[in-house]
């Protein structure tokens, strides 16, 4: 999918609110915990907590492109590796892509990174630490994932993207050769609001 099409999927799409139900401890229970010493964990989750219905707006977040400043300093911090020019050129249209995010906090469930917060996947997926036996450095992690659990990662060596898992990384589910196969997986890839109902 190029990136006109992309965008015009994007803006074809209009926001959704959904009830959810969300879980908050009493006013009580906010008061012992914020006193000096707090409240042990044990007594926190043990303590009753209401639920409420909230409604919750969800939309398609497109970040802004990225300034020349950010990617010069991506290649300045990672000299020896090249990004594909394809992809140069989507993040200086659009630098993140959080498809269905919530709206008050701007981020999907998973969704596709500023380039300023792209890094080895091996960092991203294990920390700053991890044995460099793990993953190779030729391979850089692009999107972001509330339960750190995947990634797409792109191998910069051979220019293919992959979905990589933090329980087995390896090439085994391929996304593509190129920017647009990635705007077509991401735009497959979404997941869309669903309604929790009211209580």
């Amino acid at each position: 999918m190029r990136i006109d099409d992309f965008i015009r999927a994007v803006e074809g799409e209009p926001e959704r609110a959904v009830t959810w139900a969300v879980r908050a401890p009493s006013a009580q229970t906010l008061e012992a915990a914020s006193r000096s010493g707090g409240m042990s964990l044990t007594d926190f989750l043990s303590e009753p907590m209401k639920v409420e219905s909230r409604r919750v707006r969800f939309g398609h977040v497109l970040g802004p492109p990225a300034s020349r400043e950010a990617v010069e300093g991506w290649h300045g911090r990672r000299a020896s590796r090249q990004l594909p020019v394809d992809l140069l050129a989507l993040v200086e249209r659009v630098n993140g892509i959080h498809l269905w995010a919530n709206l008050e906090t701007g981020r999907s469930y998973a969704g596709m990174a500023p380039i300023e917060e792209w890094d080895l996947a091996r960092v991203k997926m294990y920390g700053a630490r991890a044995d460099e036996a793990l993953l190779d450095d030729r391979y850089v992690a692009l999107t972001y994932h509330r339960d750190g659990a995947s990634f797409v990662v792109l191998d910069v060596a051979s220019g293919g993207y992959f979905l990589m898992d933090v329980a087995g990384p390896d090439e085994s589910t391929p996304i593509g050769k190129n920017a647009d196969d990635l705007l077509d997986w991401l735009w497959r890839s979404r997941i869309p609001p669903r309604d929790e109902g009211a209580l």
